[in-house]
């Protein structure tokens, strides 16, 4: 095979495997709107806060983030929550470590950390947000919701 041929096809592969990389940046960190999603139990999730555990969800949202113990976008989209959170009452966050629950990661199709659930005030998740979740993509979320 000439070499032309050898450098024509690596310069077609690292320019389909940029397209891909931006492709999928361009999607990390946005919501994804699902209907008819599925209503979630605290308990089966295990969600603890503050050392208790869970019973309600937020008066308005919750957002239930799924993370991982090696995962450092996770720490980062925590605290973005958790200022949030400190500054509007009506929403919640609980923050879930999936590391030793496998069963969880099967159930919610959890294919990277951090990836969040957006649950309307009965539990019943209304999107998904794939990777750290944008500012911008966190207040569209809150504006979904009126109370």
């Amino acid at each position: 095979m000439p070499i032309e041929t050898k450098i024509f096809i690596i310069a077609g592969l690292v320019a389909l495997a940029a397209i891909i990389g931006l492709i999928w940046k361009a999607r990390t960190g946005k919501s994804k709107r699902i209907s008819g999603g599925e209503l979630i139990d605290l308990a089966e999730i295990g969600a603890i806060k503050n050392g208790q555990p869970v019973t309600k969800f937020g008066e308005r949202v919750t957002f239930l983030q799924f993370s991982s113990e090696m995962c450092a976008q996770c720490k980062q989209t925590a605290r973005l929550f958790h200022e949030l959170e400190e500054h509007t009452p009506d929403v919640l966050h609980i923050e879930v470590d999936i590391t030793n629950r496998l069963d969880l990661a099967n159930k919610f199709n959890i294919l990277q950390t951090p990836t969040t659930l957006v649950l309307d005030h009965n539990g019943r998740i209304t999107s998904r947000i794939g990777g750290a979740a944008k500012p911008e993509t966190i207040q569209d979320e809150l504006g979904s919701f009126h109370i």
